[in-house]
């Protein structure tokens, strides 16, 4: 199937990059099935419902990295972009109806959940950091931000200075978050001291930020040693929190997401109101942070014992 039928303009319609990126890669994927398995279908429009459910079925058995079978969320994930996208062509004329509509998806249950730490696991890891140098001021004021606001790596790294700012007597984050909603994000004293350390830092080694400068920015750059004004590198956060797993001989591997997983979690077991913590987080469903809480079921919690007859 030649993947010059999926048209730009669907992808243009979602503001955020990474949503782009993700459709795109699923829509190809879905297209790549198709050349190998149904070589005689060479137009889009001539996908019937008979191969969304060859391919949903290809995903659960070995559709996955390595040949492993996929994981219900992301199978689910996967048809919603291939729905989305027939909508599409069904709007423009191209197709006379979504096949993807009628398929029956797996439930979004979570296979292998993120990892979450425990408070004292974060505070070893802040405690780990030397802040005797610019490089340690960096990482405390990223480390923090993320385990201290559950934002998302890419909410992070977008960050700009003007985005730093004080309103009466708190500080906040205004960020693009998933899907492009605009968030503001109430700031931890912790988190503000961090911050205002790392800008300090900055502004002593002659590096003072701009308005539109980018908040957290590389202490070097050897392909541009002069151009230090950039977003990190996304692969540098995941070798940051890698560098200080094993400074502190975490028994886990642990990601960007695991900070957002640990934020959840810690709310959750303090006793929030799991709906406060969903707005918080910008979850569209108080589902997906369901995901994230592990607190054991006792029986001394069970409501049974507060009936009153």
């Amino acid at each position: 199937m030649d993947i010059k039928v999926i048209r730009d303009e669907f992808f243009e319609n979602f503001p955020s990059h990474c949503t782009r990126k993700s459709y795109r890669i699923d829509i190809e994927k879905f297209t790549s099935f198709m050349s190998i398995h149904f070589e005689e279908i060479t137009l889009i429009e001539d996908v019937e419902r008979q191969h969304i459910i060859k391919y949903r079925n290809w995903l659960a058995e070995i559709g996955g990295r390595w040949g492993r079978p996929c994981a219900p969320k992301t199978i689910a994930r996967k048809m919603a972009a291939l729905s989305s996208y027939f909508d599409h062509l069904v709007e423009s004329g191209i197709h006379q109806f979504n096949p993807v509509s009628s398929i029956k998806r797996p439930r979004r249950e979570v296979l292998t959940p993120t990892n979450a730490l425990s408070g004292e696991q974060v505070l070893q890891i802040f405690h780990a950091i030397d802040l005797n140098n610019a490089s340690g001021i960096l990482h405390n004021a990223l480390l923090v931000t993320f385990f201290m606001t559950g934002m998302r790596k890419s909410e992070v790294l977008m960050l700009k200075r003007c985005d730093y700012k004080e309103l009466n007597t708190y500080h906040v984050l205004e960020f693009i978050g998933k899907g492009g909603k605009v968030g503001q994000k109430l700031l931890h004293p912790h988190c503000v001291e961090a911050i205002e350390l790392y800008l300090a830092n900055m502004d002593s080694i002659g590096r003072k930020h701009h308005p539109q400068d980018w908040l957290f920015q590389p202490t070097r750059n050897p392909a541009n040693p002069n151009n230090l004004n950039k977003p990190l590198n996304p692969k540098t956060i995941n070798e940051i929190l890698d560098f200080y797993a094993k400074k502190i001989a975490l028994p886990f591997k642990i990601s960007p997401h695991s900070a957002r997983a640990t934020f959840i979690s810690q709310l959750l077991d303090m006793g929030t109101d799991i709906y406060k913590v969903a707005r918080e987080v910008n979850h569209s469903s108080v589902k997906t942070t369901q995901e994230y809480d592990k607190r054991r079921k006792k029986l001394s919690d069970s409501p049974i014992l507060d009936l009153k007859y």
